[in-house]
């Protein structure tokens, strides 16, 4: 009599390679007993949607060094089933076929990506300056947190070092497609909520909040996911992106109107009696030529011809300009220039300003040199005055800004800036002090255009900027 075994081991044999291979890949499962199968589904679907209702079952099947999310619908019993045969199906014909079986929507499925991961991308293919998409992929860390309620504090949130701290893992870790529109906007509502309604801190925790969602956002937008698509096409976003539908809080445009707090014509009598060194070069060159801070803190003096007084804004190996219309010339008035002159006199580095901190090249995150000194002269003119602005040497910008407006017009205010556009001077730089009338005095507030051309040339510079808009032709 011939042994079960050996029958059972000479009928395999007889079978079809394809059947042995359905054999295997059955005995390969994991899926285990029904019990075990239904308790893993019920913990993956738990996993992908919270602690919410969730409207279907779900599974996460792992397979050749690969995972994915697939929908099992409503019933349980049905699920487990479902679970069972695309699990087969993958291990015997492969992630694309199983695709397009089971899930043909595979291009907008909710996947296990996370917020890491996806900043991760951004920063690798979508074409954004490094330093721009460190600023946007903080603030959406920002939102992260504050929905998932990550408390850290010290070096567990600011490792301040190439290590990730514990709370940017924490963030990092959370699925992208478990941040959702409605937790955005549950956290933009708390964030101003804090503050009573119409009082002063509600208006600045709005226009914050604002902020931060305006350069989070900017991580979705199109032409960034359009970049990153590119070149990971089988990359599964989540349906609908977070920040689908989501809302700013209403601003009043008034509310960024800049008001001047100070007669800048004393103030800068007083600068020059009472400030020296660094302090007294950053104020020249803050309401004089009306740089931003870190064009003053990376100034060299290659980009300064003292012989005419003019300072020469462009970018260098140390970081890039705001944006292209940043570039520019401006030439100082002459008890301006003559500051700088005599600074130079005394010892000239590579930089106007003189710091034992060297800059850093290539710095994701916005570094300066002479920050104790900008510290100092905020100091200073928060005694002489300025004080509801958070930064106030971008408020001596703000007063060169006005001071050219004042005397040339709006268009030679926003050339001075360096702005893309005279909406952006109008808004936030231009000083709100009302002018008297000229009812008493002979001499006009607003020197007229000298000739017909000028007045062209300035109603073109409107219509190129947006200010004017011409008016449609009506139908005949």
């Amino acid at each position: 009599m011939k042994n079960p075994l050996e029958n059972e081991n000479a009928q395999q044999g007889q079978k079809s390679g394809q059947e042995v291979a359905k054999n295997s890949a059955a005995a390969a499962s994991t899926h285990g007993s029904t019990a075990k199968l239904k308790k893993r589904i019920q913990q993956n679907t738990r996993t992908y949607y919270g602690k919410g209702t969730a409207p279907q079952y779900l599974i996460r099947i792992q397979c050749r060094r690969h995972r994915e999310w697939f929908e099992l619908g409503a019933d349980l019993d049905a699920a487990v089933k479902l679970a069972r045969e695309t699990d087969q199906h993958i291990r015997l014909h492969g992630w694309d076929a199983s695709r397009k079986k089971y899930k043909p929507a595979f291009a907008v499925e909710r996947s296990d990506l996370t917020v890491g991961r996806f900043i991760e991308l951004v920063g690798q293919h979508s074409q954004l300056d490094p330093s721009t998409a460190y600023t946007y992929a903080s603030r959406f860390r920002r939102i992260v947190s504050g929905i998932r309620r990550l408390k850290f504090g010290g070096a567990d949130k600011f490792a301040g070092g190439p290590i990730p701290s514990k709370w940017r893992m924490a963030v990092d870790s959370t699925l992208l497609n478990t941040i959702t529109p409605e937790q955005i906007s549950t956290w933009r509502d708390a964030y101003v909520g804090r503050h009573p309604s119409g009082s002063e801190e509600r208006t600045h925790a709005e226009h914050t909040v604002n902020g931060i969602l305006r350069n989070a956002r900017a991580l979705f937008a199109k032409r960034v996911l359009k970049r990153v698509l590119s070149k990971c096409s089988n990359l599964a976003l989540p349906a609908p992106l977070p920040f689908e539908g989501v809302e700013f809080i209403p601003e009043r445009e008034s509310d960024y109107f800049y008001t001047s707090e100070v007669d800048a014509k004393q103030l800068i009598e007083d600068a020059f009696k009472e400030l020296s060194g660094n302090h007294l070069l950053i104020f020249v060159l803050a309401i004089g030529a009306g740089l931003r801070r870190n064009e003053i803190d990376k100034l060299p003096w290659a980009h300064v011809d003292l012989p005419t007084g003019t300072v020469t804004i462009a970018p260098t190996k140390y970081g890039r300009l705001k944006s292209d219309s940043s570039v520019g010339k401006i030439q100082l008035e002459p008890r301006f220039a003559e500051v700088l002159r005599k600074h130079a006199v005394e010892g000239r580095g590579e930089f106007v300003l003189t710091s034992h901190v060297a800059p850093r090249i290539g710095s994701l995150q916005r570094h300066y040199r002479c920050k104790k000194d900008f510290t100092a002269l905020c100091a200073w003119l928060k005694s002489k005055g300025i004080t509801r602005s958070t930064s106030r040497v971008h408020t001596l910008r703000k007063e060169f800004g006005s001071h050219i407006a004042q005397r040339r017009g709006i268009f030679a205010a926003s050339s001075g800036l360096r702005h893309s556009t005279i909406g952006v001077t109008r808004k936030f730089y231009v000083s709100s002090k009302i002018e008297p009338t000229s009812f008493f005095t002979t001499e006009p507030l607003m020197p007229p255009a000298q000739d017909a051309a000028q007045l062209m040339e300035l109603l073109r510079k409107a219509l190129e900027q947006g200010a004017i808009k011409p008016k449609a032709k009506s139908a005949a």
